[in-house]
């Protein structure tokens, strides 16, 4: 073999497929990064749906408490209507800001426990998604007083639910060639 044959470091490094070091992450994110865009996200679906939620919830509210003294002036139903838009703009704005930091709050603190699970047991798969799924649908039926037989239905369903998602989440995982630690310990075994 002469000199010329051996290839150069710069072919070998383009040559090489490039390495991915999110590869093997959940959603091919960071867990920063991934709790905040989760987080975030569901925040702002959060705050839309409790915006428009709050403005039907205030108009119906200000009809029924002004519906029985109704302008009879120009002048009168321009304040009316004025007065009511204010209204339905304040109601909606608090209403989607309760709502936006609590599904917010929730889904970061779904997927913050989740990340805790991964760090702890030095694994990533579905298993830590469906006991953060566990855990999170536990503290919430505590929090709400649901009887016995809603709180089991309510932790099957989303304990149910973490599951499709941890599988869901893994197949992503295994679709980008990452690494997970049952489908590399029956590659070895095989």
């Amino acid at each position: 073999m002469s000199f010329t044959e051996v290839p150069s470091s710069i072919e070998v490094v383009q040559n090489e497929p490039e390495y991915d070091p999110r590869s093997s992450e959940r959603f091919h994110l960071y867990p920063r990064d991934r709790i905040e865009a989760l987080a975030t996200t569901s925040g702002l679906i959060g705050l839309m749906s409790g915006f428009y939620d709050g403005v039907q919830k205030s108009a119906a509210r200000y009809l029924l408490e002004n519906g029985h003294r109704l302008p009879k002036t120009k002048g009168g139903w321009y304040f009316y209507h004025k007065r009511k838009n204010y209204e339905i703009i304040v109601g909606g704005t608090s209403e989607g800001i309760k709502r936006g930091l609590k599904y917010g709050g929730t889904v970061g603190s779904l997927f913050l426990v989740e990340y805790g699970l991964d760090y702890v047991r030095g694994q990533i798969d579905f298993l830590n998604t469906t006991v953060a799924a566990l855990i999170g649908t536990t503290v919430y039926t505590r929090f709400q007083h649901l009887s016995r037989l809603q709180t089991r239905k309510m932790i099957m369903s989303g304990t149910t639910a973490g599951l499709l998602l941890g599988i869901i989440q893994d197949s992503l995982i295994y679709a980008r060639s990452g690494h997970l630690w049952y489908v590399d310990e029956y590659k070895r075994f095989k």
